[in-house]
This record gives C-alpha cells, sequence and structure tokens, in this order.
C-alpha cells in the first residue's frame, strides 16, 4: 500500500527551493575543486590558462580603473604569454600612487566576490558572462597595446559571448563560479608578492604594490601586504556567505 504525504504549499515550494540551491551550490564546489586540483596535476594549468589571463587581466584593470577614479589617466594595458602584465597611468599624485597600487590587489577580489554572488543563479548567470564580454571588448578598445593581449582577450570575450547566449543554463553558472574563484585566487595566490619589498624585471628593479603604499602612507610592505591579504580572504568569505548561505539559511 502506498503511503501519500501531502505536505503543504509553502513547504513544498520551500523544499524546491532548497533543493535547487543545493544544486546550483553543487556548481560552485566543483569550479572550486577544478581551481584548486587542476594546477597540481600535468596540463592542468593550460586549462585553467584563460581563466587566469583574466584574472592578470582583472589585476592590471584594476590598477588603471582606480587611476582614473583618483584623476589621472589610464593610457595602456599590456598582457603577456607568462600571465604577467603592466598597467601604465598618469597623473595620479602621490596619494593617488598608494590607491593605485591597492586598487590592483584588491581589485580582482571585489570583482570575483561580486561575480560570484550574481552568476550563482541561472538566471542571472547569464548576463555576468555578458557583462564581462562586454567589459573585455571595452577594455580591447580603450585600453589593450599589445598584440597578444588583444588576440587572447578577443578569444576569450567571444568564447563568453557565445555561452551567455547560446550555452546551457548549467555551464554558464559554473563559468561564472569559476571565473569568480579565479578572480579570487588571483589576490590569494599573490601573497608571496604581497609581502615582496622589490623584484626584477627585465635587469630591472622594481618596487612591489605593497612597496609602493608603504612609501607612501609609512607603515611597512608586510603590513600593508598582511591587511590587504586579511581583506581578500574576508571578501572571498563573504560572497560565499551572500552567495549561498544566507538565501537558504531561513529554508
Amino acid at each position: 500500500m502506498a503511503i501519500v504525504v501531502d505536505l503543504p504549499q509553502n513547504l513544498r515550494g520551500d523544499l524546491t527551493e532548497l533543493a535547487s540551491g543545493n544544486r546550483l551550490m553543487t556548481y560552485f564546489w566543483v569550479a572550486a575543486a577544478v581551481s584548486l586540483i587542476l594546477p597540481r596535476i600535468p596540463y592542468g594549468r593550460n586549462v585553467l590558462y584563460p581563466f587566469s589571463l583574466l584574472g592578470t587581466w582583472a589585476h592590471e584593470m584594476g590598477h588603471g580603473l582606480v587611476a582614473i577614479m583618483v584623476g589621472g589617466s589610464f593610457e595602456r594595458l599590456v598582457l603577456f604569454q607568462n600571465l604577467g602584465g603592466t598597467a601604465y597611468s598618469s597623473g595620479v599624485g602621490t596619494l593617488g600612487r598608494a590607491v593605485v597600487a591597492a586598487g590592483g590587489l584588491l581589485g580582482p577580489a571585489l570583482a570575483g566576490g561580486l561575480i560570484i554572488v550574481l552568476g550563482s543563479r541561472e538566471t542571472t548567470a547569464r548576463w555576468v558572462l555578458a557583462g564581462l564580454t562586454v567589459a573585455l571588448a571595452l577594455s580591447l578598445v580603450l585600453f589593450v597595446r599589445n598584440t597578444f593581449g588583444w588576440v587572447a582577450l578577443a578569444l576569450i570575450a567571444a568564447a563568453l559571448g557565445g555561452l551567455a547566449f547560446y550555452g546551457p543554463e548549467v555551464l554558464r553558472v559554473f563559468v561564472a563560479q569559476l571565473i569568480g574563484i579565479q578572480f579570487c585566487v588571483v589576490s590569494v595566490t599573490t601573497l608571496d608578492y604581497m609581502f615582496t619589498k622589490n623584484f626584477v624585471r627585465d635587469g630591472q628593479v622594481i618596487d612591489s604594490d605593497t612597496q609602493q603604499i608603504a612609501e607612501v602612507l609609512l607603515l611597512p610592505y608586510w603590513f600593508w601586504g598582511a591587511l590587504i591579504a586579511a581583506m581578500s580572504f574576508a571578501i572571498m568569505a563573504s560572497s560565499f556567505y551572500v552567495a549561498w548561505v544566507a538565501p537558504y539559511r531561513a529554508t
């Protein structure tokens, strides 16, 4: 004999929403596992390469856009095949130089946290990817000035645009979460850079972003590295809570 349990309509709705949330959260954890595991296996980094390059783009765009916000100019951006990059800016002033340096470190984490939150639903993931496509296209027209950077970002923009409008919903959510995590990972995995005073590039000694902040705001570079690292972790934790915990607590 079959037993039929008739649940109240509101309870059925809550259970349906919870099941949907659990399914979507699975995409987040798969994206997190991919970000953690692939760099540690042969050729795994090659699979993540486009997403890592997007992370570099976010870092350099953080520098450049903050330069504009403090009254300076964002002259050009170059990206290199080894995942390096440089944002050239001018007219930011002494205090602005410290703010611009911080923008490149915190910018990717802030953008990644926003992408994780907004890209956590099937109805909004499409527009997150479409927005990224537009942002990439605008950066190509306005700022990117080297051949590799232009070609690579144009291909990524085309792929994201196609996925946004023609890809399956589940893949949109997964890719949005992966991009958001990679943006946050860029901030977190630069911990060694945050605690570096300077480095050598093409035979020249260059001050790190945290050292540039220290020169303006006086406290040592390792203090600013620790502060920015703590803020990056807080942004990651907060975005996960807002996207995947808070909406289902009442349920």
